[in-house]
């Protein structure tokens, strides 16, 4: 049992590269990590596979679902993309892109009397 506790909370809070290494303009090598709850991840995941400096080339985050961010949900998820080797310092912004996750409302339903007559209406 408390296994599949720490691993779920390894698939919740953790971080992975993409599977996907590609070649930039410059012929260098671009990483990509993606982490959900916290950019912190992404650059631990940075340092880690580049054992040194690297370069951030973009990042960003974006609302997704607990396992994936396939539909906007309720879990904030960090993407950066990085090149290893000489950087310039800057730190990635994780500006928000996409749809924003809002919490389904309620559904209600107002009737009026007028008269003999009752209407309703559901929103």
């Amino acid at each position: 049992m408390n296994r599949l506790v720490f691993l779920s909370f390894l698939l919740l809070a953790g971080c992975n590269t993409s599977g996907e290494s590609i070649r930039g303009p410059s012929g260098a090598t671009i990483e990509q990590a993606k982490c959900s709850g916290s950019p912190t991840a992404c650059l631990r995941q940075a340092s880690k596979t580049c054992n040194g400096p690297y370069q951030v080339m973009d990042s960003s985050s974006n609302a997704g679902g607990l396992v994936a961010d396939v539909l906007p949900g309720p879990v904030t998820w960090y993407k950066m993309s990085y090149q290893c080797g000489t950087s310039d310092g800057k730190m990635p912004t994780f500006d928000f892109r996409g749809p924003e996750f809002r919490m389904p409302q309620p559904r209600t339903t107002q009737c009026n009397k007028f008269g003999n007559s009752i209407t309703c209406n559901s929103y």
